[in-house]
């Protein structure tokens, strides 16, 4: 049974229809990759199933016994709180039980008998619904979610008013997830996100029990994700089992299908046609007449089949008017500083013609500094760069906040460049610029339109060598694929920084890995890098394992013995049987789920974060002592 459903939704803004009869259902354990081409509706459908935008006609519905989170791209946060505060109002009931709790425990101080045998109950009811949430792990579910999302500690004390537009991204998204909701709605969560977030976020939800619709042009991410794709296309959901790939392939044996038996029916259609030239006006004219009804009559239905359509995307050839020299750069002994903060130091390495590089590294480890530096926008510490001869640079730069918001669109793409008015429309065509569309002022682009006027830029320039700032953002899937045939057809020399894994994939034969303060020169491709690290990660974890096992095991603990005082006097005294067994299990699991971090080198890497988790290991540890003894009481 589905527990959200949209049925017959129609929807129009203006002229323009969004919705036509558009049907979906999400069901238990299901996650669903939702895309479609920008504009075309993803996010207003979000807004309809959880009520935020009324449609024209149809029902949209949600379980009342379930917890919808939906994450915006433009969230909302108290200005007065912090990162941390803000974090923890997805703990609020949880506070409010703990908050119970405490007056419950002032009460009983100044109670006896029957009145206090009363609130006893009460507290033991409040603590049962305690410990059933989770409770005393909320803390380190807290504090590992935020360092997930890639907020580190630091941060957390920061006034929210102070985020960047990433690190609200992020905030918003921690918050959500903490709060565990049955239904998670997630629009572009990736955006924002380096790649070891994106990777958390994904080992996340893989392990998450309920239901996802998410949003997103991270097509590795719907490859590893999801189990349904939903194509929002013709103001409707065309529905594909399995995940983005699967879908890839589905669509193409459809277009298949489709334009052979279009091209059986147009054969047919003009038969019948001829037919009717004929004989109209010859003794067989009434059987003709006979047919051009019936050919009409079918050329007005619903059986018609149209010839594929060609999806709306940009065209891109990347051609280049020079041939640079086999060196195209030499970089030796590069550092840079702010204050205290070393982002790299001593970064060595060459670039030859024809080479494809993709850069990677965290949030804030430097790789737009680098790029910069390369180019000379940005000064380095120490260090050599050296340009090889007959180099055409173009560089894509992340921001796309270097135009001139009054230009019109056609003013911007050609600057100071020598092109005819007609060249320049064809041009703008093939970046879906067309009509009154070329004098639309910058200002008023969304961020894709501003991608592809950059990328007309480019296209004009003919460089040879490319340096790309996250080419990939502001562009949907179709963009990106478009983006990923010209590069592949790109004859020149390539240095991209991304956290699009597909995109590295299918682009870069060779990174450049900034792990601060060094940069790791890596030949391959992302996945093979990937598999490099969690090679490493799980030789280290044996290592740490077998260390363990050598140490000498401790003295057994001998059986508690029973206690024969007041059982509602003792913490646990008001649980069953059933329920000390259940919370003992649930206990021992979160100890062996610390255990298990523990042996994760990584975990170390934060000491005062090591230092939580060891107090919280000690708090479930005596935790589970009360539960054991509270147990072998009721068995002696």
């Amino acid at each position: 049974m589905p527990i959200a459903t949209l049925t017959n939704i129609e929807k129009t803004f203006g002229k323009r229809v969004l919705f036509d009869r558009l049907n979906l259902n999400i069901y238990p354990g299901e996650r669903i990759g939702l895309i479609g081409d920008n504009g075309s509706g993803k996010t207003s459908l979000f807004k309809v199933l959880v009520g935020q935008m009324l449609a024209d006609a149809g029902v949209a519905a949600v379980s009342r016994s379930i917890k919808v989170g939906y994450l915006t791209q433009d969230p909302v946060f108290d200005p007065a709180n912090t990162v941390i505060d803000e974090a923890e109002l997805a703990f609020a009931d949880l506070h409010r039980l703990s908050h119970r709790l405490r007056e419950l425990e002032h009460d009983m101080a100044a109670l006896t008998g029957e009145a206090l045998e009363k609130v006893l109950r009460q507290y033991q009811n409040a603590q049962h619904e305690f410990d059933v949430a989770g409770g005393y792990a909320w803390r380190h579910r807290l504090e590992a979610t935020l360092m997930g999302v890639g907020l580190d500690r630091p941060s957390w004390t920061q006034s929210v008013t102070t985020l960047s537009g990433g690190q609200r991204s992020r905030l918003a998204l921690a918050r959500l997830l903490i709060s565990e909701p049955d239904l998670l709605l997630l629009d572009e969560p990736t955006n924002h996100l380096d790649l070891s977030a994106i990777e958390w976020l994904e080992r996340y939800l893989l392990n998450f029990n309920g239901s996802v619709v998410i949003i997103s042009h991270d097509r590795f991410l719907l490859d590893r994700l999801v189990t349904r794709i939903v194509w929002l296309t013709g103001c409707r959901l065309k529905s594909y089992k399995g995940n983005y790939s699967a879908f890839v392939q589905q669509r193409q044996m459809e277009e298949l299908a489709q334009q052979r038996q279009y091209q059986q029916q147009q054969a047919e259609i003009a038969k019948q046609q001829e037919f009717v030239r004929r004989f109209q006006a010859g003794q067989r004219s009434r059987e003709a007449r006979g047919r051009k009804t019936r050919l009409e009559r079918f050329l007005r239905s619903d059986a018609v089949v149209q010839r594929v359509a060609r999806q709306k995307t940009i065209r891109l050839s990347l051609d280049t008017n020079q041939r640079a020299g086999d060196q195209v750069l030499d970089v030796r002994g590069l550092s840079k500083s702010y204050g205290q903060r070393v982002l790299w130091q001593d970064v060595c390495f060459r670039l030859r013609r024809g080479e494809r590089v993709g850069m990677i590294g965290p949030n804030g480890s430097g790789k737009t500094t680098l790029l910069e530096a390369l180019l000379g926008l940005r000064d380095a510490d120490h260090g050599h760069i050296k340009w090889g001869a007959n180099l055409n640079i173009g560089y894509y730069d992340q921001n796309l906040d270097d135009f001139d918001p009054d230009n019109t669109v056609m003013e911007e793409v050609r600057g100071d460049r020598d092109v005819k008015d007609q060249e320049m429309r064809d041009l703008l065509a093939l970046m879906l610029f067309r009509g009154e569309e070329v004098d639309k002022p910058m200002g008023l682009l969304s961020g894709g339109e501003r991608a592809r006027v950059r990328l007309a830029q480019l296209l004009l320039d003919r460089p040879n060598v490319l340096l790309l700032d996250e080419p990939t953002n502001h562009l949907d899937i179709a963009s990106r694929e478009a983006l990923e045939r010209a590069l592949g057809d790109f004859a020149g020399t390539l240095l991209c920084v991304s956290h699009d894994r597909y995109f590295l994939n299918r682009i870069v034969t060779r990174l450049l890995v900034l792990q601060p303060p060094t940069l790791v020169d890596f030949t391959g491709s992302y996945t093979a890098w990937q598999a490099k690290m969690e090679a490493q990660q799980s030789a280290e974890a044996a290592r740490q394992a077998a260390v363990e096992k050598s140490r000498p095991a401790p003295d057994r603990p001998q059986r508690p013995t029973p206690r024969k005082d007041n059982p509602y006097l003792r913490p646990f005294g008001r649980l069953t049987l059933e329920e000390l067994e259940r919370l003992i299990q649930q206990t021992e699991s979160d100890l062996a789920a610390i255990q298990e971090q523990c042996g994760d080198p990584r975990t170390f890497r934060d000491p005062a974060g090591a230092q939580k988790l060891q107090e919280e290991y000690d708090a479930l540890s005596v935790k589970l002592q009360q539960l054991e003894e509270e147990y072998f009481a009721r068995e002696g």
